[in-house]
């Protein structure tokens, strides 16, 4: 089975193609162009190379958030469109799970930040792949207190809220690790892998039951309370 994974959640984005275990293809893309602008194009570039055609693809494994509200709407929508136009499944992963099984090797607690701006991030903490906290969004404080109840533990922190707070969780857990910065980008192919895990467990979804995780509420909903 060819299955077709598919990340917008962050600036840095793309698509992958398994062929059961085996990773084929992937196309990652840190530039300032829009999702909307290049992940079709990526996606048709990975077929052309694996030459098979989309109608091949037996199963779409999209990152459902939290990240950027439009990539977000952006990556969806393609995944929803290619499972309605084909008929196959679809199984959402989360940001922070598919984070969490990228490191899932590493021996200590993997701990997946996604910088959500004022000392917040959307966090989570695995071990082995498997989720050890719920999936959470929390100041930098909270995170670093959590960590700091389990002092025999090594953290290895990823995604881009371990770049952007790197000093401060250096200056507060001294067994904290980090990827370098280029090797902490999430890879479509952890999604697409995650996502086929969760297909052969029987927890396939379609394309209505796949929704974003976004773990708060858009600019426009806040503004919207605020004036009630």
């Amino acid at each position: 089975m060819y299955i077709l994974g598919i990340d917008t959640s962050t600036m840095t984005g793309g698509a992958a193609l398994l062929k059961d275990e085996e990773l084929v293809g992937e196309s990652i893309l840190n530039i300032r162009t829009t999702h909307s602008e290049r992940l079709i194009p990526a996606v048709d570039e990975l077929l052309g190379h694996a030459r098979i055609k989309l109608e091949e693809v037996g199963l779409i494994s999209v990152v459902t958030g939290p990240g950027s509200f439009t990539g977000l709407r952006i990556g969806l929508a393609t995944a929803k469109g290619f499972g309605y136009a084909l008929g196959i499944p679809l199984v959402g992963v989360t940001t922070l799970e598919a984070f969490g099984w990228q490191f899932k090797v590493f021996p200590g607690i993997v701990v997946a930040l996604i910088d959500a701006r004022r000392r917040s991030a959307f966090w989570q903490a695995f071990q082995g792949g498997s989720g050890l906290t719920e999936a959470g969004h929390g100041s930098l404080d909270e995170v670093l207190g959590w960590c700091g109840s389990r002092s025999a533990a090594q953290f290895l922190f990823v995604g881009d809220g371990a770049v952007s707070y790197r000093q401060e969780i250096e200056a507060a857990l001294s067994s904290a690790v980090f990827a370098p910065p280029a090797l902490s980008l999430l890879r479509p192919s952890a999604a697409a892998h995650l996502g086929y895990q969760r297909y052969l467990a029987g927890e396939e979804g379609d394309a209505v039951a796949v929704n974003p995780t976004y773990m708060r509420l858009t600019e426009a909903e806040r503004k919207w309370q605020d004036k009630q």
